[in-house]
């Protein structure tokens, strides 16, 4: 348990200094600008296609279908500890990209154009905490249930392709900085 407090605590005081590192200064404004730019010249109608259907897999209706899914399934396993787990986690990563929105109040990127309407703040992504928070918690839960472990590992390693492939469709569309996926 003092593992997991301490990794908890860490990975707050990262989000805290890349927090005040986004309203400081122009050091990260210029990194992102520059991948943003980068990003553009990835762009094509196939890509764009595919970028839409990944972003959607971060989006409220399609997390909130796929996390209802998996609480029904952690029920019928008979194992609501999971199910409890999981719903606490989905709804505290919502809550939280939505307060530090409000609060860092940082505009969407103009640099490059966006593919996408997205609403709001930029910063950080809830696309990116939403999926970060159920498609990990998930996997984390899951593989309670499966003893092997490369089935462990196969499992986070999907998961962590799923948010990584979400958040950079955030990036790809134009509607987030990298640094705002990185929260």
């Amino acid at each position: 348990i003092m593992l997991k407090s301490s990794f908890g605590i860490l990975c707050l005081a990262l989000f805290i200094r890349l927090t005040f590192s986004i309203t400081e200064g122009t050091a990260v404004q210029n990194f992102d600008e520059s991948i943003l730019k980068w990003v553009e010249t990835l762009r094509t109608p196939f890509m764009n296609s595919m970028m839409l259907d990944i972003t959607a897999l971060g989006g409220l209706a399609l997390t909130f279908v796929l996390g209802l899914l998996a609480v029904t399934i952690f029920l019928l396993a008979k194992d609501p500890a999971a199910a409890m787990h999981l719903i606490i986690t989905a709804t505290g990563g919502f809550f939280i990209s939505s307060w530090t929105k409000n609060i860092i109040s940082r505009p969407r990127p103009s640099i490059i154009p966006q593919l996408i309407h997205a609403q709001g703040f930029s910063y950080p992504s809830g696309h990116s905490i939403t999926s970060a928070a159920i498609y990990l918690t998930m996997a984390i839960l899951a593989c309670r249930h499966f003893k092997t472990i490369p089935t462990r590992v196969t499992l986070l390693i999907l998961a962590g392709i799923m948010i990584a492939l979400i958040s950079f469709s955030r990036i790809y569309l134009g509607v987030h900085y990298p640094s705002d996926t990185m929260s």
